[in-house]
C-alpha cells in the first residue's frame, strides 16, 4: 500500500480518500472525532462509500461503520456534479460537458469574433463564462489522454475564434 490518505472537503461535501477499506474507516473515524469536537454531527443517510479500484472485490465482508451503523456502500455516486463509478469511467460525463460548453461558447461567439472586443476582453470572457460551464465538476474527474485531447481540441477551437 502506498499510504493514501487524503482529505478533500467542498462546501458542505467531504471525500476521504485511503488505499484500503481499513484506510478509510480510520479516516471516518477522525473525521467524526473532529466533527464532535466543533459541534457538527455527520448525516448518516447521506453518507455513502465508493470503492475504486483496479481490485474491487478484495474488501471482504468489512464495511465502513460509524459508532453502531453501516455506511451504505454504492456502486455509482455523485460528486460535484459528476457522477464517480466504480470503473473511475468520466467518458460520458465528459461528453456532456463538452455539449455545454459548446452551447456555452455559441451563445457568446458574436463577442468573441467582434472587432470591437480587445482579445484580452475575448480571453477573460473564454476563462470567465465559457471554461466554467465545460469543467465544472471536473475535480473529480479521471481523465485519460484521449479525453484530454477532446478537451484541449474544444479549446483550440475557441481560442482560434478569439
Amino acid at each position: 500500500m502506498n499510504g493514501l490518505n487524503q482529505l478533500f472537503v467542498y462546501a458542505d461535501d467531504v471525500g476521504l480518500i485511503g488505499d484500503d477499506i481499513d484506510t478509510l474507516q480510520n479516516n471516518t473515524d477522525v473525521l467524526v472525532k473532529a466533527y464532535d469536537k466543533i459541534g457538527l454531527q455527520l448525516n448518516i443517510d447521506n453518507t455513502k462509500y465508493i470503492i475504486i479500484s483496479q481490485n474491487t472485490g478484495n474488501e471482504g465482508d468489512k464495511n465502513i461503520r460509524i459508532t453502531y451503523e453501516v455506511i451504505e456502500k454504492v456502486n455509482k455516486l455523485k460528486y460535484l456534479g459528476t457522477y464517480v463509478t466504480s470503473k473511475t469511467e468520466v467518458t460520458e460525463k465528459l461528453k456532456s460537458r463538452l455539449v455545454s460548453g459548446n452551447a456555452c461558447f455559441y451563445s457568446v461567439q458574436y463577442l468573441l469574433t467582434s472587432q470591437l472586443i480587445s482579445r484580452k476582453l475575448k480571453l477573460k470572457i473564454y476563462r470567465t463564462v465559457i471554461l466554467p460551464v465545460q469543467l465544472y465538476g471536473c475535480e473529480s474527474w479521471s481523465t485519460t489522454l484521449a479525453d484530454e485531447h477532446k478537451l484541449r481540441v474544444f479549446e483550440n477551437k475557441v481560442l482560434r475564434k478569439i
